[in-house]
């Protein structure tokens, strides 16, 4: 199932592509793009291009929103498994094989994923997702570790139908984080496989949903949102313990987010991140960092980019003057 709203054609025709190529037939898989009621006709023409034929497409009404659209995915799947596959991502040969083996040999799964790579806007391969275990399986203690950090993005998903149903659909009251709070709500009530080999690829672009909501520090006053959330889910003699550790780490997160804005001269987004990251956790190391970049925030905003950038340039050149110089001082104080 193929979310898209107002989507770059090539993207799309290439998240068409990787899945027609592994295509069973289908008896065995629907394949079908479900757009938001885009502002123009590029998913309805590639889908019937690419798809000639073989992929559906299902137009909504109205611009409904994420939650909505993939909430309509799950409701328009006629399938055991559904596979929510973003309209800038894609998928690698095996994907499905691997996956489909894993679900069949641990039938009582509610959820299975892959590792991932994450790639630019032009298909470079920029990192890879976390390697959650050496050996394809059924995770162990996965609750507390999906609660705690990031683990997996989208493309690399497929939820058993039943489990969707049975737990509801994603949350509308969240924008950003939603599959976050979905995968914590799914560790909690059924076991999870894994497989290790890389077979999905999530795209980060500037025109992309999570880029946008990084830039406006959304995507982690949204975290702090699903944390409140996703709280009553938790072990009842750890769930302190584990809101701390997600509330350090999703702050952390933000607070290097602001740094990166703030390095790129990105004030206002460096703004959003920092406020983000105050929402989160601010507390020790943390509140202490934020305060510090929030006063270089203040002075660029007093003393504008020039004098900011002469700050950096005095900096690096003390940094190179102490590594040409140190060990010669150190060789003369011995």
């Amino acid at each position: 199932m193929i979310p898209t709203y107002n989507p770059r054609a090539d993207y799309l025709e290439e998240t068409l592509h990787s899945v027609l190529q592994q295509d069973p037939g289908p008896e065995q898989m629907q394949i079908e793009v479900i757009d938001d009621c885009s502002k123009d006709n590029t998913a309805s023409e590639i889908t019937r291009r690419v798809g000639a034929g073989r992929v559906t497409f299902h137009r909504e009404s109205e611009n409904r929103g994420l939650s909505n659209t993939w909430n309509r995915c799950i409701e328009r799947t006629r399938g055991h498994w559904v596979h929510i596959l973003h309209q800038d991502d894609f998928v690698l040969p095996g994907f499905y094989d691997r996956l489909y083996h894993g679900i069949t040999c641990n039938p009582h799964v509610g959820m299975a994923f892959c590792r991932f790579a994450i790639i630019d806007a032009n298909g470079h391969w920029n990192r890879l997702g976390p390697l959650e275990s050496a050996t394809a399986g059924v995770l162990n203690n996965w609750l507390e570790r999906v609660a705690t950090g990031y683990h997996l993005e989208c493309a690399a998903v497929v939820v058993k139908r039943a489990t969707y149903e049975r737990l509801g659909g994603f949350n509308a009251e969240l924008t950003s984080v939603l599959d976050v709070e979905m995968w914590v709500r799914i560790a909690a009530h059924a076991p999870v496989y894994y497989e290790p080999q890389i077979l999905a690829l999530f795209r980060r672009h500037g025109d992309n949903v999570s880029m946008i909501q990084e830039r406006k520090g959304a995507n982690m006053e949204d975290m702090a949102r699903a944390i409140r959330i996703w709280k009553k889910y938790l072990p009842a003699n750890s769930r302190q313990q584990l809101e701390t550790q997600g509330r350090r780490y999703w702050g952390d997160i933000a607070l290097m987010l602001a740094q990166q804005f703030f390095s790129n001269d990105d004030v206002a987004a460096c703004t959003s991140q920092l406020r983000a990251a105050k929402t989160l956790w601010d507390h020790g190391q943390h509140r202490s960092r934020r305060l510090r970049l929030e006063a270089k925030v203040r002075f660029y905003r007093a003393l504008g980019r020039r004098a900011v950038s002469a700050v950096r340039e005095l900096r690096r050149r003390i940094r190179s003057a102490k590594l040409r110089n140190g060990p010669r001082e150190d060789s003369r104080n011995r």
